[in-house]
């Protein structure tokens, strides 16, 4: 057994505790919070100054980009990132395998404890067979060309089935509202019964203007290209409606990544129809693509199901859940730490079911972090991650 003593203790299970114990066991399952000093002089207290906290749960990643870091412009907009992709893609001279390797261990080492891993192959699956990581694998398709669609989905398929012969967690999910023909997403949806799905939604304002109004930049980008989005482009519904309500029960559980343009409306709408819509937010990578963030006192009005990801090094500079949660307080100071918390442990494991983690429930084995250097209870620029478990 092991008791630790913190300067704050956040359980997510119950109220922060300012200098409290937390009893341990030795492989990190928890026994029990109290702030009374032990009576045993039988073991030792570990003391820490800062703030203990379970392990992240990082809900959208893109492992397999790891190579891409440093090769994209900051500050281009969505549609010219996504269209100088393929480009830099093959401008890459880090090796794709020990970058896969390195991020792994970079998050293994920002306190991450699971991850939903956004993953177009299976180049990750010997990565995350050995890995102390608890990964899901959204395994993402996309296609705009109809004829193509049955083939795409075939080969998405194959990678599920990679991954689930490895005994890994995995479920076929669509990229975006913008980049699938209805066939590709009747046919994803239709191999994805009773599993999580996850989106990349309203992340840039052409993304409406392509459902809406028929225009804007993603639209120039794709029809400059001789792609079809006859389907999006003639739509005239925002594109929740065209990707997700028209085709999901209400009982699915859904991540919606992203979300930068999301309105009130566009909000409402999603959250009437489904009883699980959990809301994905990765600020670096907002704020590196598009120079926006969203609007989260709309999103906590809203009493969203908020989680958090770091997306990936293509879009971002640190694959650290601790170092998105400094951006929206240095943004919004007034959202609690313990709160923020929530959001990047508890809420992200309660959409993947994993109960043993996100709190300090009693029973528990969530992985156990120390984030050092905070004023308080807030964060700092010098915060950072020690893994105590």
């Amino acid at each position: 057994m092991r008791i630790i003593q913190a300067s704050y203790i956040i359980p997510l299970n119950a109220a922060p505790i300012e200098n409290g114990y937390l009893f341990i066991e030795d492989d990190g399952t928890i026994i029990h919070l109290t702030d009374i000093p032990p009576i045993s002089t039988d073991f030792e207290v570990e003391v820490y100054e800062g703030i203990l906290c379970p392990g992240f749960v990082n809900t959208h990643c893109h492992l397999e980009l790891s190579n891409m870091k440093e090769l994209m412009p900051e500050g281009t907009g969505l549609p010219e990132f996504v269209s100088q992709i393929p480009t830099r893609r093959n401008e890459c001279v880090l090796d794709p395998v020990a970058s896969i390797k390195a991020g792994n261990q970079e998050m293994i080492n920002a306190g991450i404890v699971a991850v939903g891993d956004i993953s177009n192959t299976a180049d990750t699956l010997e990565v995350k067979k050995a890995s102390t990581i608890k990964y899901h694998s959204f395994v993402e398709i996309f296609g705009l060309d109809k004829s193509q669609a049955e083939q795409l989905l075939a080969d998405g398929l194959k990678v599920v089935a990679d991954y689930q012969a490895a005994e890994l967690s995995a479920s076929l999910v669509p990229h975006s509202p913008y980049s699938l023909s209805p066939a590709l997403l009747e046919g994803i949806y239709s191999n994805s019964k009773d599993k999580i799905l996850s989106i990349h939604h309203q992340e840039t304002p052409s993304e409406n203007e392509m459902f809406l109004e028929s225009k804007g930049d993603l639209a120039d980008l794709f029809g400059g290209k001789g792609l079809d989005i006859s389907s999006q482009m003639g739509f005239g519904r925002n594109s929740s409606q065209y990707s997700l309500l028209q085709y999901l029960p209400d009982e699915q559980k859904v991540l919606l990544v992203h979300n930068t343009c999301s309105d009130a409306s566009d909000i409402d709408q999603i959250e009437v129809h489904f009883t699980n819509a959990y809301w994905c937010t990765c600020p670096k990578a907002n704020w590196y693509i598009e120079r926006s963030l969203p609007n989260y006192d709309l999103w906590r009005e809203k009493n969203l199901k908020i989680t958090v990801g770091t997306d990936s090094l293509a879009s971002n500079d640190t694959l650290s859940i601790l170092e998105e949660l400094k951006l929206i307080q240095k943004q919004c100071p007034h959202i609690p730490t313990h709160e923020l918390l929530s959001w990047a442990c508890k809420n992200g494991a309660e959409f993947f079911d994993y109960d043993a983690l996100g709190s300090f429930s009693t029973g528990n084995k969530p992985g156990l972090i120390l984030i050092e250097n905070v004023d308080g209870m807030m964060f700092t620029e010098n915060s950072k991650v020690k893994v105590i478990v």
